[in-house]
């Protein structure tokens, strides 16, 4: 694999968007080139975000801004940290490959992943970014893996003596999610005259949380909606529960609550004759966050011809998170305290011990703190030795997240509390007694859970020059060596590990606590070369080769061809051919098997289910409930392999007026993932080498136990179209900027097995695959200059899809019950937003904006969706649920 030499062309991409900019003589290097040329459009697809661009977006931080790019979709959001996923991380991933699939750089330099995976963008202070670039190609040939999807690249302030001070207010207009940032930034010293500059920035933000229940959208799991001409209800709950539920051997769950008062509990919901939670108004719609950022760029020049530069960031993050209270299974003892509430429900002592479903509510909401520190410093050199202009670095970078939980008691503990007669499971929330809250106090879990430490080690050495004079201009060529060290340690506590107290074989409760610490290292060499060829004034021609070596994992080789055509002064039509690779990151390879939460949905246990079960030593959950995750590492996954091409044109009949589409395709092989749960437990025997077991450490029962391990799965392909229209025009009340960028994504399919069947998900967020694709994904930006004021409108636009299935009933307009629950498909509205924001300038030093998102306080579309971070009512992955909310930022230049 990957030992065929693929010659292959130099990523060449464009600062700007015309074609038809003052050109200076100053060389400089272009995000996904190692050569250093006068700046101009390239072979590749670039966009760039510089700072009034990024300024009229209102984005409050990176994460906000990058998600609402067009090419953006797909990867991890901060709401998977609700759900225990994400650690409160989020990722850039464009053209929904995925986050791994899109190598983030600072200054061009890459920063440190997630156990050697993707870079969480909170690392990354906004108000530090004096630019950005937006590679939508892949650029593997230039750095390696990671790179297949295409590259991002945050550019800080250089050279710069100015000062400023930002202080900006975030304030929904319903409760919740209130945001306030702080920056704070100065330069020093002036590299031509001083010999020196140094810039340093900080930055502090702090976002308050959403609580589901403070949006009507998401407030509960009981949804009774009106859909072509149909009254339909649709309810998903748990059947862990309070008064807990006893599972019967008669095949039902027994509430003592139900049993004694003909209804349900309240907060809970009777779901064909059983008594299920409705948990989703305890829950967490968007997480709080407190994020403090240092970073200093310094220069020194030495001699006429070369320079130092000593870089340094460090990030502190802190976001919290909440969910329902703890559920789990208990054992009561038919002949202990409290045998008298199993004779009221009809238990017989002869068939021993009773599984109890239960609900702590009386312990709090479970919440869980990641608190997360990265750091990274680099040293490098830059100038020119002979005809050659070089740039070396070496540098070190690490990040530590630490998970802190509350909310939980030991598992065993807290079995031997109830069967003690002081812990009453069949009371309603805020029955128990001051004894038994006192005796719980002291078995809880609160604090330190686990940890995980990512580091890389990093050096690096390029050097290009021209070579000799062409038609077109001086050919050029670009030769390169990298070397990178990963590292991954993790430290779980002796709870996640199961080994806490008296015993030393406790857990938290409805948690197998099966955490093993291990370390793993991986050293990669990488050696590259680019050659630029311009042919004739018209035309250029591109290459470039890069060889990896991923020690104990595989080689590649991955290259990259390209042309730039300009027949006219303003027309330029471009294209490229490439391939790469991604090596699979630490976590996917060494992590040991171990517990990994439950199923986001709930499941039936079917006739497949119940055999392979029976295979493994096991048994099925009682009832339609949720089901152990486990997962670990494979050492035998193989790298991804993928074909990247691109074709391009743009058109510009004049300075004011540009015009720019490309055509993009990629192609990937073996690709990395987990068949989706709904998907594996459909079709359970289609997937028999994923199921695994789950032993409760209260009950001692083995239950079967879905196993997500990241594997090759079969191929991918997806196609699209990125447009963008830009033009500037003089009105009677002042100048107007336009800028349209949107990308309609053709087909976006995939197959979950080799020589499987393909699953699209473009408008449809299918089953088989959890996710969707948007067709069309469009920004729309307008910015009117008049004088001192600046008035910016931005329509924000994502086009609908088939929603995930659900199982709903259907009723008449009376509210009688017609008949079975059936699965059902939604269709989900496109959702169209406008933002407005107004800047009056009082002067040079001082501005003032005031600005609305959400303008007309659209609620994010309707979906039955039910897995991922316990939220229901919508998709957190795509929508925001904060509605309308008021900005007000105040910038001071000093």
């Amino acid at each position: 694999m990957f030992k065929k030499t693929q010659v292959c062309a130099a990523v060449l991409l464009a600062l700007g968007a015309g074609l038809l900019h003052a050109q200076t003589e100053e060389r400089v290097e272009i995000t996904g080139s190692a050569i250093k040329r006068i700046a101009a459009e390239g072979a590749l697809p670039i966009q760039v975000l510089r700072r009034a661009d990024i300024e009229r977006t209102g984005a409050t931080s990176v994460v906000e801004l990058m998600q609402n790019l067009a090419v953006v979709q797909g990867g991890i959001v901060e709401g998977d940290a609700i759900g225990g996923g994400g650690g409160g991380t989020a990722e850039v991933s464009i053209h929904n490959q995925g986050g791994d699939r899109t190598l983030v750089l600072l200054n061009g330099r890459r920063l440190v992943g997630e156990a050697g995976g993707s870079v969480d963008l909170n690392m990354i202070p906004l108000s530090a970014i004096e630019r950005i670039e937006v590679l939508t190609d892949g650029a593997s040939a230039i750095y390696g893996s990671d790179a297949v999807a295409g590259v991002v690249n945050f550019i800080t302030r250089q050279n710069s003596t100015a000062g400023g001070v930002e202080l900006r207010a975030s304030i929904p207009q319903e409760a919740g999610g209130k945001e306030y940032n702080f920056g704070i930034s100065k330069g020093f010293g002036d590299l031509d005259a001083d010999g020196f500059n140094v810039l340093l920035s900080g930055s502090f933000d702090k976002r308050d949380s959403l609580s589901a229940n403070q949006r009507d959208f998401s407030k509960t799991g009981i949804m009774n909606f009106r859909y072509e001409g149909q009254n339909i209800g649709f309810f998903n709950g748990s059947a862990r529960s309070i008064p807990g539920n006893v599972w019967m051997p008669a095949g039902y769950l027994a509430n003592i609550y139900e049993v004694e008062n003909g209804v349900c509990p309240p907060l809970h919901s009777n779901f064909f004759g059983d008594c299920y939670f409705d948990y989703a108004a305890t829950v967490m719609g968007y997480p709080s966050r407190q994020r403090a950022s240092l970073m200093a760029n310094s220069t020194f020049r030495v001699g006429a011809d070369h320079t130092l530069k000593l870089d340094a960031y460090y990030t502190r993050t802190e976001t919290e998170t909440r969910i329902a209270s703890v559920p789990g299974e208990l054992l009561i003892d038919p002949n202990g305290p409290l045998g008298s509430y199993l004779n009221t429900i009809g238990w017989d002592p002869a068939d021993g011990d009773a599984t109890m479903y239960y609900r702590a509510m009386d312990l709090g909401g479970r919440e869980t703190t990641f608190k997360r520190n990265s750091y990274g410093v680099w040293l490098g050199s830059e100038g020119r030795l002979g005809e050659w202009d070089y740039n070396a670095s070496v540098g070190t970078q690490q990040t530590e997240s630490k998970e802190f939980n509350k909310g939980y008691p030991l598992g065993i503990a807290f079995n031997d509390l109830m069967n003690g007669g002081l812990w009453n499971p069949f009371l309603l929330p805020g029955q128990q007694s001051a004894a038994a809250l006192a005796a719980a106090a002291g078995i809880m879990t609160d604090g330190f859970y686990d940890s995980e430490r990512s580091r890389l080690h990093s050096i690096e050495f390029k050097a290009s020059r021209p070579l000799f004079d062409m038609a077109g201009g001086p050919a050029a060529v670009a030769v390169g060596v990298s070397y990178n060290q990963d590292e991954v340690s993790t430290n779980p506590s002796a709870v996640a590990r199961g080994a806490a107290g008296a015993a030393g074989n406790d857990s938290r409760f409805g948690d197998a606590g099966a955490a093993v610490a291990y370390s793993a290292t991986r050293k990669a060499y990488g050696v590259f070369g680019e050659f630029v060829a311009p042919v004739s004034k018209s035309l250029e021609l591109t290459a470039a080769a890069r060889y990896d070596d991923y020690r104990g994992v595989d080689s590649a080789v991955t290259g990259k061809l390209g042309f730039r055509f300009q027949p006219t002064s303003g027309l330029m039509v471009r294209g490229s051919v490439g391939t790469g690779f991604r090596a699979p990151t630490l976590r996917q390879l060494y992590r040991p098997l171990q517990s990994f939460g439950v199923t986001g949905t709930p499941f039936p246990c079917t006739a497949e289910m119940q055999t392979i079960a029976t295979n493994l030593g096991a048994v099925c959950r009682p009832g339609v409930t949720q089901y152990d995750v486990v997962i670990s590492g494979v050492p035998t996954i193989k790298p991804e392999q993928s074909k990247q091409a691109t074709i391009g044109l743009r058109f510009e009949p004049t300075d004011s007026l540009s015009i720019g589409a490309d055509l993009w395709w990629i192609g990937i092989e073996d690709t990395f993932g987990s068949v989706d749960e709904t998907e594996a437990f459909s079709n359970a025997a289609k997937y028999a080498d994923l199921w695994s077991t789950y032993t409760d450490p209260v009950t001692q029962t083995r239950y079967l136990a879905y196993n997500s391990s990241t594997t090759n799965l079969g191929k991918s392909y997806a196609t699209g179209v990125d447009f963008d229209i830009s033009g500037r025009f003089e009105t009677p009340v002042g100048r107007l900027s336009s800028a349209l960028r949107a990308t309609y994504v053709i087909k976006d399919k995939a197959q979950l097995l080799p020589g499987d069947e393909y699953y699209s998900t473009v408008g449809d967020n299918h089953p088989s695959i959890g996710s969707v694709t948007f067709r069309w994904k469009a920004n729309w930006s307008n910015t009117l200059q008049m004088g001192d004021w600046s008035h910016t409108a931005t329509i924000n636009y994502q086009s609908g899809y088939r929603d995930f299935p659900g199982w709903v009933d259907f009723y008449d307009d009376a509210g009688n019950w017609l008949g079975d629950d059936m699965e059902f498909r939604l269709r989900v509205k496109p959702f169209t937003t406008l933002d407005w924001q107004t800047t009056y300038a009082v002067n040079k030093a001082l501005s003032l904006t005031l600005g609305v998102k959400n303008v007309f306080d659209k609620d994010p579309p309707l979906t039955l969706r039910t897995n991922g971070a316990h939220m229901l009512g919508f998709d957190y992955r795509y929508y925001n649920p904060l509605g309308r909310t008021y900005q007000a930022k105040l910038n001071m230049s000093f």
